[in-house]
């Protein structure tokens, strides 16, 4: 069963509209009315169920022919209703414009009871870069985006919430690469942003970025490749000095480098002192490094711990001591190849002595001397390789018992689920469901599945169901992290994404 696509004139919905957004996405000192309020902990997060509706902000996408980043925005809904969603499409606003280009045009889907809908925002908007704002009836529906191109494919959770400040840990502005940030204001009140680059050479404050105006109601692109020339690793800061945005990255490797991918999502709204990353590589070839980003004026200090796949059930490396100096990165390598650009000593640690080709693990981030800090994974593997490609996603603070990932669509592509256990002592029960078609059908392989403590489960999700587009529901005894990978077959393209929690609960640190 399909979803119904409606478009609505603007100025019946406008006020509405307006009105909506702010009440969604105000502070918790202003909650009333039974909405719950987005988590501070998390990038993305349903509200849940108790709540009247959730607001959901996709801003990394172009939807011009020919264009790098094909953007989708996905909805999902498992309740036993049917759900309406209202999208509004915006086109990309010059920069240094004081005021939007358009008005954002709007559609309203409905989208049935235990199934998915998909909605292309080309067929809506033609402009070079898109955002959509998403607004559902629902706190239990979940949003995701998804952006293909000649370089590769991503698939990400749209964020949950604003921030007046965004991190993003992996990045470069080489010569095969384009850094693209996106800026979106929704709301009512304009904004203005400044940029702060951490390099090899120390901080890059360029001129050009240090108050840069996004027009109330509309998305600004700021093209970091044009500004931040030719640095191999770059972490960046995105700040508010007025205002509130979504900030979000597009992160493209044109192959001319030996490396050809594309990445896209959100950045990080909060520096955190604990991060967890489910996915890590079991593929041959496919190198592996995560960024540790420290936007603070002190030193981090903080352990890596690695726990491989069986045979031994929650084997653990030794950690892995890394120093962070204040305003910097730091990139723990897990071998070389993938030609993906890395910092350049003192900033890199090679580790890849210590696994195994082929061995898979999970991993866990925990700062000891309280610096808080913002942690990336990125896994690449050369253009001339298969699979091949680049795949980026940040860490997560928190668990859940429910989890949903809204699309797995991918035809043409190996999908995977992992299942991550934290707890030290307490076995976890996972079920993982198909939800689609109003049906929500438990995969008779995995219902349920024992999760061994500090261990994780890898789902063939392509193997073990029916082709075609569905959602995936992963419940637990206890709280578990999940996350979601895609490897195409032929030619170029990785995704690696955490799924949607539908009731978070912060990881406990002593878990580690």
């Amino acid at each position: 069963m399909s979803g119904r696509v409606m478009r609505w004139p603007l100025v019946v919905i406008a006020l509405a509209t307006v009105i909506g957004l702010a009440v969604a996405d105000r502070s918790d000192d202003d909650a009333d009315g039974g909405l719950v309020q987005p988590s501070r902990d998390a990038i993305s997060a349903a509200p849940g169920p108790d709540a009247q509706g959730g607001v959901w902000y996709c801003s990394e996408g172009t939807s011009l022919p020919g264009e790098f980043a094909d953007h989708t925005v996905t909805v999902a809904n498992p309740t036993g209703v049917a759900v309406a969603a209202e999208i509004s499409v915006f086109p990309a606003t010059p920069i240094g414009s004081v005021s939007p280009r358009a008005n954002p045009e709007r559609v309203l889907l409905d989208v049935p009871a235990r199934s998915q809908y998909s909605l292309r925002l080309a067929e809506i908007v033609e402009s070079q870069y898109t955002a959509a704002l998403v607004e559902v009836d629902s706190g239990s529906v979940v949003v995701e985006q998804r952006v293909q191109g000649p370089t590769g494919m991503d698939v990400v959770p749209c964020a949950s919430r604003s921030s007046e400040v965004w991190y993003f840990a992996a990045g470069s502005t080489r010569r095969d690469a384009r850094l693209v940030f996106t800026l979106f204001n929704p709301f009512p009140e304009r904004a203005v942003v400044k940029f702060t680059f951490s390099t090899d050479e120390g901080l890059r404050e360029p001129h050009a970025l240090r108050g840069v105006l996004i027009p109330a109601r509309s998305l600004v692109v700021v093209n970091a490749t044009d500004l931040v020339p030719r640095f191999s690793s770059v972490s960046t800061t995105v700040e508010t000095q007025v205002g509130r945005i979504i900030a979000g990255k597009l992160q493209l490797f044109d192959g001319s480098e030996g490396l050809e991918g594309l990445t896209a999502g959100p950045g990080v709204p909060e520096t955190q002192t604990q991060w967890v990353f489910p996915t890590g590589p079991a593929d041959p070839g496919v190198a592996e490094h995560i960024v540790l980003y420290n936007p603070t004026d002190r030193e981090a200090a903080a352990d890596v711990r690695l726990r491989l796949d069986p045979t031994e059930v929650g084997y653990a490396l030794p950690p892995f001591e890394i120093r962070v100096p204040a305003q910097q990165r730091v990139a723990l390598v897990f071998g070389s190849r993938g030609s993906y650009p890395l910092p350049s000593a003192p900033f890199a640690y090679g580790a890849g002595e210590s696994l195994a080709e082929g061995v898979g693990f999970w991993a866990a981030v925990q700062v000891y001397n309280g610096v808080p800090i913002v942690a990336e994974r990125v896994v690449a593997a050369p253009a001339a390789s298969s699979p091949a490609g680049v795949a980026a996603t940040v860490g997560t603070p928190v668990h859940a018992r429910s989890h949903l990932v809204a699309w797995n669509g991918a035809g043409d592509a190996d999908v995977a689920l992992v299942v991550v256990n934290a707890s030290p002592d307490s076995i976890a029960q996972v079920t993982v469901s198909r939800v689609a078609e109003g049906r929500i059908t438990p995969i008779a392989q995995l219902d349920p599945r024992e999760v061994a403590p500090h261990s994780r489960l890898v789902v063939p999700v392509d193997r073990l169901t029916e082709g075609g587009s569905f959602a995936l529901l992963v419940e637990a005894s206890q709280p578990v992290v999940v996350s979601r990978s895609l490897l195409a077959r032929t030619g170029t393209g990785m995704a690696s994404g955490l799924s949607i929690p539908l009731d978070l609960i912060l990881l406990d640190p002593s878990a580690f």
